[in-house]
Parts: structure tokens; C-alpha cells; sequence
């Protein structure tokens, strides 16, 4: 059976695709049918865009810069790469992010001489574009539900939101009333940004509006594309390794799909999972009594550590997580109820969440930014 089966339906459910493998390639693999809200589907063809903001070159590469540009913190030291750096698939490789103060990418990042470390992992942004499409509802871009905890919608506002944070981006010089008018007053005075607003949104003052705007823009171009995944489900049935397709079907036959499914494979859900704090750290409360978004599986492989708080620094420990959830019979959310672990080695698993990490996106690092300073803040050793 080849792959270009699954192309006649572009939202194939992975129950049929896994029944399709059972009689190829995976015939000791059997996997239960899976309903409709739990299946695995290709990333969308287009974006989706709220109706004030449609998209345009110009608007695109503004919102490259100022996405770069650490002139938006408080002490123009950190800027929205900082932490949503390409080399770590738009993440910054640690458990929790360093803020404002800090200085160094990844792992080599530290605090600087006061504490401003957040106490949430930070997300990839990449197919951000797609957020809240599960495989069953696609809400408008103005209602996509944001961050680990849902708490803003749209991505117009959640670019805002890091700028007037304490620990992310303000810092102490700037109380949260205070801090968006002096960004504003500072792009304003840049003769770069003040041409580039108005060949992006037409003659007038740069406004919070339209700085959320511009940044959002950029973020929804950042799109990862041609995994051996979707390769696989486009219909090219060698994408996928036999070794992936067995984690495949072993994945569908765990009940993953439960909370990893549509596009993204994730469900846009809170849930409850009882993850522990990291040592030392602020309980996190999340939504109400510790409930967090259920986090893409795309780009898997290039966006350790995991959960909420980065307690899991590889897959293997994620796995064993599940697997001491199922067999003490004392899960917190009533989906980890479904998950039946046997089917499927480590090296399985390791290949599918490999064909789901494959992908290309855009990579490109500026070579300056229209403030003068150090694109992507203080990263440098």
C-alpha cells in the first residue's frame, strides 16, 4: 500500500492510515480505531490571518526587526529571539527562560546580577501560525489561544505581553504601565522604524497596535515545512522509515493521539498531568490548579527540555513519566487514562518523533537592526 493512498484526503485519520500500514509494512502492528478528534493530520496549505491584519512583505521584514531588536526591553539587553533563537527551532534549549539581565544563548546562558529568571519553558514559535487548529475546530486567528496557560488570544497580543513582563523583557526600570509608551517612544525616534511603519501600515504614529501587528506578521511566517512526516502523508509512502511507521502505529496504539493529535498534535487543551516543580522554583499554579496547554510534538527532537517547567531534559524521560503515570494507576487528568504503553521499542518511537523533527524553516539571522544594537540582545560570550 503506498503512501499516496493517504493523499486523497488531506485530514486522512491515522486510524486509517494505521490500518493501511497493517497491511503492508506494519503487519505484527495493530492499532484501535481512532475517532475523528484524535486523529494526526498534515499541516495546513495556507495561514491564517485575522481580518485586520493581512500580510505583506513590507509588514513581514519589520516584524523581523523588531522581533530582533532588543530596543524593546527595558534595559535594551534582550529582544523576542533571545529566547526564540532558530539555532534552538525557536526555543532557547533551557528549562526555564533566562530574562531581562541575563547574557549568553542556550546553555550557556546566565543570570545577571539580579534574578530575573521566568518559571515556564519557553515554546517553540514555530507553526504558531496554526495555534487552537486541532483536528476538528479552526477558531479565527483572533481567538488562538496563547501561551502555556491559554491566557491571552491571538498573536497580535501575545507578541505585547513579554515586553511588559517583569522577569522576560521590562526589567526594573520600568513599571508595566510605563514600559510600551517608552518603546514606542523609542521606535519613534529611530528614523529607520518610523519609514518602515509607514510603508508597512500607511503614513501615521507608531502605536501598540501596530507593533503587535508587525511582529505577528513575522511570527506566522515561521512555518516548518517538508518533514519526512508530511512528506509520508502528501502521499510519498518512503518518507517514513519502516522503523518510523512502527512508532507510528505504536504511538496511534498507546492512545497518544488522546492529547497529541491534528496538525500540530497537540489538542489546544489544558490539562492537569502533575508534573513536579523544579527544585527550588515558585509552585506554578498554571490554569487554576496546575493546568498547562498540551505542547506541539512537531520539531520534537530540537526543542529539549520538556513540559512546562523543562523538568525532562530528553525523550527518554518524558516516556518514563507516561510510563510511571500508567502503571500507578494515579493519573491527574482522565485522558492519560487511555494511554496503554506496550507496542513499540525506544527505537520506534525515537524515529517518528525524528520524522516529525525534519522539517526546514526560515533560519535567517539579521545582520543588524534598525536600533544599532546587538541583534538578538546580549548573547554573545
Amino acid at each position: 500500500m503506498k503512501g499516496a493512498a493517504l493523499a486523497a484526503s488531506a485530514l486522512a485519520p491515522l486510524a486509517l492510515m494505521a490500518s493501511m500500514f497493517a497491511a503492508s509494512t506494519l503487519a505484527a502492528c495493530s492499532a484501535p480505531h481512532v475517532p475523528p478528534e484524535k486523529a494526526i493530520h498534515p499541516l495546513p496549505a495556507s495561514a491564517i490571518h485575522p481580518a485586520d491584519n493581512a500580510t505583506s512583505p513590507a509588514k513581514v521584514e519589520l516584524g523581523r526587526a523588531l522581533f530582533w531588536d532588543p530596543v524593546l526591553s527595558g534595559d535594551r539587553d534582550i529582544a523576542c529571539a533571545t529566547c526564540h533563537h532558530p539555532s534552538f527551532a525557536y526555543t532557547d534549549g533551557l528549562d526555564v527562560s533566562i530574562g531581562v539581565g541575563g547574557a549568553g544563548l542556550g546553555a550557556a546562558r546566565k543570570p545577571g546580577a539580579r534574578h530575573h529568571r521566568t518559571n515556564r519553558n519557553a515554546m517553540t514559535i514555530l507553526d504558531v501560525v496554526w495555534n487552537g487548529v486541532t483536528s476538528t475546530t479552526q477558531p479565527p486567528a483572533e481567538k488562538a489561544p496563547m501561551f502555556w496557560d491559554h491566557r491571552v488570544v491571538s498573536l497580535e497580543e501575545q507578541a505585547l505581553r513579554p515586553m511588559a513582563n517583569l522577569d522576560e523583557m521590562r526589567g526594573e526600570h520600568f513599571d508595566e504601565a510605563a514600559i510600551l509608551p517608552e518603546i514606542l517612544s523609542r521606535l519613534g525616534a529611530i528614523a529607520e522604524y518610523r519609514t518602515r511603519f509607514d510603508e508597512a501600515f500607511g503614513p501615521g504614529p507608531i502605536t501598540e497596535r501596530k507593533l503587535g501587528q508587525a511582529i505577528a506578521a513575522f511570527e506566522r511566517t515561521l512555518v516548518d515545512r517538508g518533514s519526512s512526516f508530511d512528506r509520508f502523508m502528501a502521499g510519498d509512502d518512503g518518507a517514513l522509515s519502516h522503523v518510523a511507521k512502527r512508532g507510528l502505529a505504536a504511538f496511534v496504539a498507546a492512545g497518544c493521539g488522546s492529547c497529541h493529535s491534528g496538525p500540530l498534535l497537540s489538542d489546544f487543551k489544558l490539562h492537569r498531568l502533575g508534573v513536579p516543580e523544579l527544585p527550588g522554583a515558585t509552585p506554578d499554579p498554571g490554569a487554576g490548579e496546575g493546568h498547562f496547554r498540551t505542547p506541539s510534538l512537531r520539531n520534537i527532537m530540537k526543542t529539549a527540555p520538556y513540559m512546562h517547567n523543562g523538568l525532562h531534559k530528553n525523550i527518554e524521560d518524558v516516556l518514563q513519566f507516561y510510563t510511571d503515570v500508567v502503571s500507578s494507576g494515579k493519573s491527574q487528568d482522565p485522558d492519560l487514562e487511555d494511554l496503554r504503553f506496550g507496542d513499540g521499542s525506544h527505537d520506534d518511537f525515537m524515529a517518528f518523533f525524528e520524522a516529525l523533527s525534519d522539517g526546514d524553516f526560515d533560519r535567517t539571522i539579521p545582520a543588524k537592526v534598525p536600533s544599532g544594537l546587538a541583534p538578538g540582545g546580549h548573547i554573545r560570550p
